[in-house]
């Protein structure tokens, strides 16, 4: 995450992971990964107010803008304690608010490599298991194309992960319609595909889960539901190549893009279970 300010002096949020889940107006981005800095801010600071109405509705930030108050009230309390302290305490509060900042948005963009790994994991996994790789350079550019999307989708738009979901669910389905250009279901296959697929978005739900975890992530349904979505269009590029029958319409609409959706569904569900797991440890 970062912060920046533009011409008009307005604080400009950059968003990791969506807090509350769910679109946003734009001008109550979510502010966890700056709560210490507008912590510190005077009550009547525009940038204090806009994060406090922001939390109204946000759970996490709130949580997080509370905290960065209890801190920032600790340090005041130090400066209080002693006169003669007070600038050298000043400038300690300064720079510890400064180096969590800084650990934050390292964390931040750590997961968001590891993200990309984890979607070139799935996409590679349909090549290894696929059987029907045969390189086509049409296919190939296609199949590149659907995997940025998937990539870009789920680290560009990490704060508004229904926006995700929607983006993987539609190129999948676009995929697949204008891909299939000649009748056939062939079931036999297709289900052994549709099971690669969860299998790619299986691995990449797993790895950004616990990367996410390591780096103190907390994510809502709608972040696990997308991680999911853009592992399984991940894993749909990748069987763009690797499939035995590529053309087949009826195939690719039921086993190829019904895999992106049935890994949705199972990403939503796994909500409950990540929440068990986490809660445990």
């Amino acid at each position: 995450m970062g912060a920046s300010r533009g011409k008009g002096g307005n604080l400009n949020l950059k968003i990791n992971v969506d807090c509350a889940g769910g679109l946003m107006p734009d001008h109550l981005e979510h502010i966890a990964d700056q709560a210490g800095f507008l912590a510190s801010l005077p009550k009547e600071d525009p940038e204090r107010k806009l994060a406090e109405e922001h939390t109204r509705s946000c759970v996490t930030c709130r949580e997080a803008l509370d905290e960065g108050t209890r801190l920032v009230t600790m340090l005041q309390r130090e400066l209080s304690s002693s006169a003669t302290a007070a600038v050298p305490a000043g400038r300690a509060s300064r720079r510890s608010i400064d180096t969590e900042m800084a650990t934050e948005k390292g964390d931040s963009r750590r997961l968001a490599w590891v993200t990309v790994g984890a979607a070139a994991v799935a996409w590679l996994f349909q090549l290894m298991v696929g059987g029907g790789f045969d390189l086509d350079f049409d296919c190939a550019a296609v199949s590149l194309s659907v995997f940025a999307i998937a990539v870009v989708s789920i680290t560009l738009m990490r704060g508004r992960p229904r926006l995700v979901v929607a983006v993987a669910l539609v190129t999948s389905g676009l995929l697949a319609y204008l891909s299939g250009t000649a009748a056939g279901l062939e079931p036999g296959i297709g289900i052994r595909f549709s099971f690669r697929e969860l299998w790619g978005a299986g691995i990449m739900w797993t790895i950004v889960m616990f990367a996410g975890r390591r780096a103190g992530v907390k994510f809502g349904r709608w972040d696990v539901t997308a991680v999911a979505a853009a592992g399984a269009l991940a894993a749909h590029a990748g069987q763009h190549l690797a499939c035995k029958v590529p053309h087949s319409e009826a195939h690719l609409l039921v086993f190829h893009f019904g895999g992106v959706v049935l890994a949705t569904l199972l990403g939503a569900a796994s909500v409950g279970r990540w929440t068990a797991m986490t809660a445990r440890s």
